[in-house]
Parts: structure tokens; C-alpha cells; sequence
């Protein structure tokens, strides 16, 4: 490990942050919902979420200072998003996201995800306030089997407890079908207390899956 550094994520990693919102929703599929959804190309998609990043937004899945990356020869091979919901006063992080697409992506998208919307949303999950919300963990192909998403979440919950020294809960949300990243969290200590499924016959066309999970670590 000691070639790799885990620091702050800074704004030169905006791209990398994309590919990792991007590899994160696709899962072990090749269904990106906000290209779904959205009906936009990945490129088109990449660009956005970084336009979201640039908004400086904080206490959601779109915020810089949310995010520790791993880096390797300079550059960034892992990182990993995380907030506490709703903490000091902050508004919840779902509203705060679709603010951001509204904001960011073109009245059409918006659009079309409006005719959409009714497919996926059994799966639309709240989100515990004042608990450590970890979202979108990505590592390198080539770098996998080092740890680096193990070191990525203590670094998170670290700084969580710094911050929050009440902090209790710990979560995140996942596609059911993501078995490998089910175990990994597994090893570190979080179990599933909820699903959702959707029967929607459409769903599978926009999703990877039609079933979302909540996995829990209680402190």
C-alpha cells in the first residue's frame, strides 16, 4: 500500500469523480440510469455530472468535499463519495440532488425522465438523517484486490466520527444484483435491513436490476 496515497478529492479529479458516478450505477450491468432515464449518451451524461460537481454543492452524492480519492503515480485509480445526511441543518440530500439535475441537465432530459419516473419509483429510498450516507465506490480495474476500497471507507468513517462524534449509523444503497460489492461490505461490517422491488415489467429496461438494498453498520 505504500505506493498508494489517499487524499481530498480536488477539482483536477472532476473527470475521474464521473467515470466513478457512471461505473457505480451500471454495477455488473451496462445500464447507467442517468443515460436511461434521461435518454442522453454517457458523454452527454459525463459532462453533466461534472457540471453538478462544479456547483460546489455540499451534503450530497454531488459534492466535492464528499469525496476521497486513492491515488497512484499521481493520478486517481479509487475513490469514494460519502455526507451526513441532513447535518447542520442542510436540507436532505434528495432534494438537494434533483435540484442539481434541474439545474444542470437540458429541459428535454427533464423531461423525458418525467414520462419515466413511474417505473422506478418503488426503488426511490429515504435516506436516514444524521447517518453517514456512503455512496459511489469505484476502483480501477487493474488496481483491484489492494484494499484501496477498504482503506477509502475507514478514511470516510473517520473523518464522519471527527466531524459527528454522535454518529451512530452508517449506510448505503445498492442494486440487489451487486453481489460483489454486497460481500465487500459485508467483510466491513454492514448487513441488509431493507429492500425494495419494483414489478414493474418496464424496469429492467432502464435498471440494472429491479430490486435496491440498504446495507447498515451501526456503530
Amino acid at each position: 500500500m505504500n505506493e498508494y496515497r489517499i487524499r481530498n478529492a480536488i477539482k483536477d479529479d472532476l473527470p475521474f469523480l464521473a467515470e466513478t458516478v457512471i461505473a457505480a450505477e451500471k454495477g455488473v450491468s451496462d445500464k447507467c440510469n442517468y443515460s436511461t432515464l434521461f435518454n442522453l449518451s454517457e458523454k452527454e451524461v459525463k459532462g453533466f455530472i461534472i457540471a453538478m460537481f462544479e456547483e460546489e454543492v455540499e451534503y450530497c452524492e454531488f459534492s466535492l468535499d464528499s469525496y476521497f480519492v486513492t491515488e497512484y503515480q499521481g493520478k486517481p485509480v479509487a475513490a469514494l463519495g460519502s455526507w451526513i445526511e441532513c447535518f447542520e441543518g442542510s436540507m436532505p440530500s434528495g432534494i438537494l440532488k434533483s435540484n442539481l439535475i434541474n439545474y444542470t441537465f437540458t429541459k428535454e432530459s427533464i423531461e423525458f425522465l418525467k414520462t419515466k419516473i413511474h417505473i422506478v419509483r418503488d426503488l426511490i429510498a429515504e435516506r436516514d438523517p444524521l447517518s453517514l450516507q456512503i455512496e459511489y465506490l469505484y476502483v480501477s480495474e487493474n488496481h483491484r484486490g489492494k484494499g484501496l476500497a477498504k482503506g477509502l471507507l475507514y478514511k470516510h468513517e473517520e473523518r464522519a466520527k471527527l466531524a459527528y462524534p454522535a454518529l451512530k449509523k452508517c449506510q448505503l444503497q445498492l442494486f440487489r444484483n451487486n453481489i460483489a460489492i454486497i460481500n465487500l461490505f459485508g467483510k466491513f461490517g454492514y448487513k441488509i435491513v431493507k429492500c425494495y422491488k419494483s414489478d414493474n415489467p418496464d424496469i429492467l429496461n432502464y435498471l440494472s436490476s429491479n430490486e435496491k438494498c440498504i446495507m447498515e453498520k451501526i456503530f
